[in-house]
């Protein structure tokens, strides 16, 4: 009998495998997971299907992707369309998702690390999402943010040092914004300390210093060394970028305590190479240079440059600046973006609050695992 038994085990066994290896190869490892539920879990990278409803602590519904729910919270908008919210799992804000996928989107932080790990059908109410994790801490006057340019490796800081709230909309922002009712954020930008080299002409290295900072304004004074006053080379600094005159062409011949007088005297027949066009010198008067090039027809034309530069040695910068609610949200979203990637300064909505998610897996699509 105990033969028997054990041949019959057997038999089952042998039985159970043929038509595991059956549905395997008609139907592929769906079979298993329609059996048992998908293992897959949501890990970084991947691209997620999710319902949701989001709330604040006080239970007061602001989101969700349910109809019904938007409904009965006199929260329902006519024009959204209620569906899974498509989600880009990464915490890298430059990167883009996977091809195929362009209409998903990183969301919260918070909300993202609450995703991970979760299966297809899966249920959960995530952990409370504290601010610094949500949509930010709204500023405050005194808050300051510190910004290395990587170019230069120079530190800026921005201070808030006011805001004014119910404020009417500045004149200069009215056709970008609208003429609405915003809040005024007072910013200071602080570049510099008494004392320090500012880059104000290409062509003399640490001849301006900052001599006064005030709340809104700082000024420099511009000190040319003796042996760099004669037989230089001008730099231009124009709006397309820093552009050389004449080698070694140059000279101050004139300097008082307001101003500086840099006179260019270039030879005749010498050429000026400015952004692609070859500048030929023909004559010199007091105030000009006269030149000639060849137009884009090329036909022989003529030119003039000024022969001199008045520098004035005394001069001020504006470092206070006033931005709309609309304006320091687009300044904070470069900010985070290209520079301060952990910041937590925000005037979103919902800015300085505490969220909750009960969210219910709909798909998850397994990009990260896709061959780049």
């Amino acid at each position: 009998m105990k033969t028997e038994k054990l041949a019959v085990i057997a038999l089952a066994i042998i039985i159970a495998g043929v038509l595991s290896a059956y549905l395997l190869i008609t139907y592929g490892g769906e079979i298993f997971d329609n059996l048992t539920g998908s293992t897959e879990t949501i890990e970084i990278g991947d691209c997620v299907d999710v319902n949701y409803v989001g709330s604040f602590e006080n239970g007061t519904v602001f989101e969700t992707s349910y109809e019904d729910v938007a409904n009965d919270s006199g929260i329902y908008d006519p024009t959204t369309t209620y569906e899974p919210l498509k989600t880009f799992i990464s915490f890298n804000l430059t990167e883009e998702p996977p091809d195929g996928y362009s209409s998903y989107y990183p969301g919260i932080e918070g909300f993202m690390e609450g995703l991970i790990g979760l299966k297809e059908g899966e249920t959960k109410t995530l952990d409370p999402i504290p601010p610094e994790k949500a949509y930010g801490v709204y500023p405050k006057i005194g808050d300051e943010i510190s910004v290395i340019e990587p170019a230069t490796e120079q530190e800026l800081t921005i201070v808030f040092t006011d805001i004014q709230e119910n404020a009417s909309m500045p004149i200069q922002y009215i056709g970008e914004f609208g003429n609405a009712t915003t809040t005024l954020f007072h910013l200071r930008y602080d570049y510099y300390s008494i004392g320090d080299p500012y880059d104000l002409y290409y062509t003399w290295e640490n001849a301006t210093v900052v001599t006064k900072i005030n709340e809104t304004m700082f000024w420099y004074y511009t000190m040319i060394p003796e042996d760099e006053r004669e037989n230089f080379t001008w730099v231009e600094n124009t709006p397309d970028g820093p552009v050389s005159y004449w080698e070694n062409a140059s000279s101050v011949t004139s300097m008082n305590n307001t101003t500086i007088i840099v006179t260019h005297t270039p030879e005749i027949d010498s050429t000026l190479s400015f952004f692609e066009t070859i500048f030929t010198v023909v004559s010199l008067s007091d105030t000009e240079i006269n030149v000639s090039y060849e137009d884009a027809t090329g036909n022989l034309s003529f030119y003039t440059f000024d022969r001199t530069v008045t520098i004035e040695r005394n001069e001020s910068q504006v470092i206070a600046e006033i931005y709309p609610t609309e304006g320091v949200d687009q300044l904070l979203q470069l900010i985070k973006m290209f520079y301060v990637p952990d910041l937590t300064l925000s005037v979103h909505d919902y800015a300085g609050k505490t969220l909750y998610f009960d969210v219910e897996i709909a798909n998850i699509y397994k990009t990260s695992q896709q061959e780049s």
